[in-house]
């Protein structure tokens, strides 16, 4: 017996590409992407199964399938996460699952990005994510799409076959070539521009690969595990500044014990850069009640401070790097800031 879920209807708000429908339904399946400080990225985690109508990703609740337990290892190098689920359909379902990234600027380009030079050599693929499904890699289709500010301008650059994704190949973009009347069209529209006396156009718009694939749960026990590199980046030195430890710092929930260690560090002239991370958990609860075990584990090889506010429930295991939950239904997302020195 084969149960599979029937498409869900498509939301206008998704066909005309709405950020703001955009920003919900593209919420990450079984991961978290890093933001890096600056970066126009929205957080992505725990997610649901997905469909793929025109603009973007939809995620459907799953009632039949739980998080029996979930793995989940952040640092600065690299996210990892394994998933143990349960199905208790009397059958097995095969669903569709989708992991978007995070939107990166191409006038920046991938590399330029954190650590992005190392981490992969398909710019596309800029932060190196990978796959597997009970111990097998997967293989996912890519999915592609450029945004201006809030906008989802995708299909408006396939009217007049513009590529989606313009790599730098260290002359130009590639859009140089293009027909006068359409370079005039992007150029009005803010999507691309000039600089000076400069004749390579560049793009404007935001671009973001999105991963789908067809995953089978069959009754009982499955495993999903997925690892990536994250992004970080550096900031103006006045945002810096606004993340340092001070009154009003509730999103950090720097401690008094972390607040005197970073006075110590300013004191003794160390310089200190913060990186913050983001990590959404609350998308868990598309699953059918709440993550059996949860467990949480801050890689830090290089003992760097590091401060975040654990969800409800969420309990130091006493090593000062991992935290663990059981019967978890995370009522936050985490909000986490290394401070590098």
């Amino acid at each position: 017996m084969d149960i599979s879920r029937k498409p869900a209807s498509i939301p206008q708000s998704i066909i005309r590409g709405d950020e703001t429908t955009m920003r919900t339904s593209i919420t990450a399946f079984l991961s978290g992407v890093l933001l890096g400080l600056g970066l126009p990225a929205t957080a992505l985690a725990n997610g649901a199964t997905a469909s793929f109508p025109a603009g973007g990703v939809v995620f459907h609740e799953e009632q039949h399938i739980s998080i029996e337990r979930e793995d989940l290892e952040i640092g600065l190098e690299r996210i990892r996460v394994r998933y143990v689920f349960r199905s208790s359909a009397p059958g097995p379902l095969r669903l569709t699952i989708g992991f978007p990234m995070a939107k990166v600027a191409l006038e920046d380009g991938p590399d330029n990005l954190g650590n992005r030079s190392a981490a992969t050599d398909d710019p596309r693929n800029y932060m190196a994510f990978h796959v597997s499904a009970n111990g097998k890699a997967v293989k996912p289709k890519l999915h592609e799409y450029a945004w201006v500010g809030d906008t989802n301008i995708t299909a408006r650059l396939q009217a007049l076959h513009v590529p989606v994704f313009s790599d730098y190949n260290g002359r130009d973009f590639g859009l140089q070539n293009l027909p006068k009347s359409t370079l005039k069209t992007l150029t009005e529209a803010a999507f691309v521009t000039r600089y000076g006396k400069d004749p390579t156009v560049y793009p404007q718009w935001r671009y973001q690969s999105v991963y789908e694939w067809r995953q089978s749960f069959p009754p009982g026990r499955s495993t999903v595990e997925i690892d990536y590199v994250p992004m970080y980046g550096d900031v103006t030195t006045e945002a810096k500044y606004s993340l340092f430890p001070g009154e009003g710092d509730d999103r950090y929930c720097y401690d008094a014990a972390f607040k005197a260690r970073f006075k110590d560090l300013r004191a003794r002239g160390v310089y200190t850069e913060p990186l913050t991370l983001g990590y959404i958990l609350r998308t868990a609860r598309n699953w059918n009640g709440p993550i059996g075990h949860f467990r949480l584990k801050i890689v830090n090889p290089d003992h760097y401070q590091f401060s975040f506010c654990p969800p409800t429930g969420l309990k130091p295991a006493g090593d000062g790097a991992t935290w663990e939950a059981e019967t978890f239904t995370p009522d936050r997302d985490i909000d986490l800031v290394f401070f590098s020195q």
